[in-house]
């Protein structure tokens, strides 16, 4: 039996994603860190889905359902068939990350909080010559001292904004080759591809020690992190469309 999708006009994006970016959302959704499926998923063994034969933009509505679900309590889940808004599942992430944002305000600007939190931990975790580069890469100016550039930079992702589409794919695609050994074949061609290396590495560190922490990184947590990040990744993307990105 599926997870019903439960309306959700924050879930919207995914059906303007590409199939690319939600074969991501779908491994997190469906595989453990071992890449063996999940036991608690229903995606794989759906009839409609299937028959998308990896066209997932068919099937878009499906795979929301399978992250609200995700994002309930399992439990209660049990006996209402269906899951929590992305809202609430965006905000528990927040919140287990102890991010200090405006939990009222729109969906778009907590995801951004998220980024710029994800981005913070591993900037911490550069050597001086990766954040010089990563500094070049995304044209901030050389005679700020790092702290500053930092500063710079969680202003501009906080802001939206171009800046805040690049930082996104950087952080979802170091995010993909993390903990799935693969990264996103767009981001590549974003005119990112130097900054996108020299992230992989930090961010992959800052993300294996974030769910390796038992008091934040139960089962439902692995997938709901990644899965935000990806959804932030995919609402960046759709919001900065129109720019000449390649």
């Amino acid at each position: 039996m599926s997870n019903k999708y439960k309306q959700d006009k924050n879930l919207e994006v995914l059906r303007y994603a590409d199939n690319e970016m939600l074969s991501i959302l779908v491994k997190y959704l469906t595989t453990d860190k071992d890449g063996k499926t999940r036991y608690t998923e229903t995606l794989t063994k759906n009839k409609q889905f299937k028959e998308a034969k990896g066209d997932y933009q068919q099937v878009w509505q499906l795979i929301a359902g399978e992250l609200q679900h995700f994002g309930g309590d399992t439990l209660a889940n049990l006996f209402r068939r269906s899951g929590v808004e992305y809202r609430e599942i965006l905000i528990d992430v927040c919140k287990k990350l102890k991010i200090k944002t405006d939990y009222k305000a729109d969906v778009v600007d907590i995801e951004q909080s998220l980024l710029a939190k994800l981005f913070q931990d591993s900037w911490e975790k550069m050597s001086e010559s990766e954040r010089s580069e990563l500094r070049k890469e995304l044209n901030i100016d050389a005679s700020l001292t790092s702290s500053a550039a930092l500063a710079a930079i969680i202003v501009a992702i906080r802001m939206g904004g171009f800046m805040s589409y690049q930082i996104a794919m950087i952080v979802a695609n170091a995010v993909a080759k993390a903990l799935l050994g693969q990264g996103l074949a767009l981001a590549t061609n974003a005119g990112l591809a130097r900054a996108i290396g020299i992230f992989a590495g930090p961010i992959g560190i800052a993300i294996t020690v974030l769910l390796s922490v038992p008091a934040i990184s139960g089962p439902a947590f692995r997938v709901t992190l990644p899965a935000v990040v990806q959804i932030a990744a995919m609402r960046q993307q759709m919001l900065n469309d129109d720019k000449d990105i390649f």
